[in-house]
């Protein structure tokens, strides 16, 4: 297998020995490594050199480095294989071996009333929502919160949103003026439950590791039968960001989730299709022969921000889109309140707190490394003054993001290398075999379906034996840019490749950086 995969299917251990080491104290209750992933300075958290770990076994070839790769091979290699058959354990929910501690269970009413007790006592569970899998704590508890740090290896300068079940009583989590509470009440009636997170100064319930330290926290009322659950069987609101290693491509199964986190304390509650059940059903039997489903939307939330009684932001594009934002603002208030949307893109290196999700340069990446394809090439193309070019941005790159999908030195690879990820039936048929593997988000180029695969398929893609590199679509150009919230699926395409951009040749069929 090539080193460029060695990846593809750790479930928990192995993925955390290529992560850094967890936090250097609030070690008793998790058995983890130290290696200074956070300071602390007057009991304030502040994210340190997360970004420093090594992906030398994931990068392209490295001419400086092949000796070292090659050993690492070796390793690696053999690492897989133990990891495919932990996995095999893993997924079969044969958990007899007391180093895996996640585990999934059936939605019955016995499994999500521990599941909710958990929450109460401060322990960690993973469910779905409509968009993606989140990994919940109690989001009063300081404790607990941190515990969801330390399971993904996140940074405390990421927020967390908080999930509730009532508009009212996030009514009670935020610090809002009456106007601004006008604005909050057409918001949560239009669009909760459902995909859209409001961000506004928080009250002094929220505890400040939940806002990042920047004193604004998220709410959102989440439109998916589990999690409504499970929020009324803990009786408080639970903090909770995507359940998966931090950086790493959004799980919207159960499986994504046990992949990522298999060595945390987690109870991941199973989402399956229960048409012939009630989740009131206290037999587990009862679900043997359902099919697990995944999250319907496929993309997290669109965060919008109350700055404040005349100004709104939208910080992260997402589920519902800009267009339908708008609609019902305009509708209510006319012309008295502005709406602006920003594409941010913050190093992984910051120390700065975020006041929403998803802003790093970095995200949703697979971990191997991930192209967006910028133009198809029907000629011998002389690429070569732009790899030069390409090759130093690179290195000047490297200090501030040292992720799998940074630091090329390679100029071109085969197609044949390659995991191909179109939309709209872009590649022509000829090359579609050519390809080590190929996938179209949506033929016809339905958005909504496109948002519903994206990170599933690159969770496919990174598992491809011998795959070097992912190549994605380009949603920026027409026709597809006008596509309704075509930006927040393209948004989490450009994190995924870290913003850099390949050409395809198909004089020579090859990848071009």
């Amino acid at each position: 297998m090539s080193r460029f995969s060695v990846l593809n299917n750790n479930t928990g251990n192995q993925i955390k020995n290529n992560l850094g080491k967890q936090l250097s104290t609030f070690n008793n209750n998790f058995n983890f490594q130290k290696n200074n992933i956070f300071q602390f300075n007057n009991n304030n958290p502040i994210h340190s050199n997360f970004f420093s770990r090594s992906f030398s076994t994931i990068k392209l070839n490295n001419n400086n480095n092949n000796n070292n790769n090659n050993n690492n091979n070796n390793n690696n290699n053999n690492n897989n294989n133990n990891n495919n058959n932990n996995s095999n354990n893993i997924k079969s929910n044969k958990m007899c071996d007391s180093k895996y501690y996640a585990k999934i269970v059936n939605p019955t009413l016995e499994n999500l009333i521990e599941a909710g007790n958990k929450i109460k006592n401060g322990g960690l569970v993973a469910f779905p929502t409509e968009t993606v899998y989140g990994l919940g704590a109690n989001a009063l508890d300081k404790d607990a919160v941190l515990s969801i740090f330390k399971a993904k290896g996140r940074p405390l300068t990421d927020p967390v949103i908080v999930h509730i079940i009532e508009s009212e009583y996030a009514m009670k989590l935020l610090n809002l003026t009456e106007k601004q509470k006008e604005i909050f009440k057409v918001l949560s009636d239009n669009f909760w439950p459902g995909p859209l997170t409001i961000v506004a100064k928080s009250s002094e319930l929220i505890p400040m590791i939940v806002t990042a330290e920047t004193g604004y926290v998220g709410v959102r009322f989440p439109n998916h039968p589990l999690a409504q659950k499970l929020i009324e069987h803990s009786g408080k609101p639970i903090a909770a960001p995507s359940a998966n290693r931090f950086g790493h491509v959004s799980p919207t199964t159960a499986n994504h989730v046990l992949d990522d986190l298999a060595d945390s304390p987690i109870t991941i509650l199973n989402s399956i299709n229960d048409n012939n059940n009630n989740n009131n059903n206290n037999n587990d039997d009862s679900y043997k022969d359902n099919i697990e489903e995944a999250c319907k939307i496929g993309i997290e939330s669109t965060v919008l921000k109350i700055v404040s009684d005349s100004e709104l932001v939208i910080l992260r594009r997402g589920g519902i889109s800009e267009k339908s934002l708008r609609s019902v603002i305009n509708d209510k208030f006319k012309d008295s309140i502005q709406i602006t949307a920003i594409n941010k893109t913050v190093e992984n290196t910051t120390n700065q707190g975020q006041e929403a999700p998803g802003q790093l340069l970095t995200h949703y990446a697979p971990d191997i490394q991930t192209f967006i394809l910028d133009n198809i090439l029907n000629e011998c193309h002389n690429n070569n003054n732009n790899n030069n070019n390409n090759n130093n941005n690179n290195n000047n790159n490297n200090n501030n993001n040292n992720n799998n999908n940074n630091n090329n030195n390679n100029n071109s690879l085969d197609l044949k290398e390659c995991v191909f990820i179109d939309f709209g039936n872009q590649l022509p048929n000829e090359f579609k075999n050519q390809c080590l593997a190929y996938r179209d988000l949506s033929e016809n180029k339905n958005i909504l379906e496109a948002a519903n695969q994206l990170f599933a398929v690159l969770r496919w893609s990174e598992n491809q034996e011998g795959a070097k590199i992912i190549l994605l679509p380009d949603l920026r150009k027409e026709p597809f840019k006008s596509l309704d919230n075509s930006e927040a699926v393209f948004d989490r395409i450009f994190r995924a490749a870290s913003g850099k951009q390949a050409n395809l040749s198909t004089f020579n069929k090859k990848v071009l950086f």
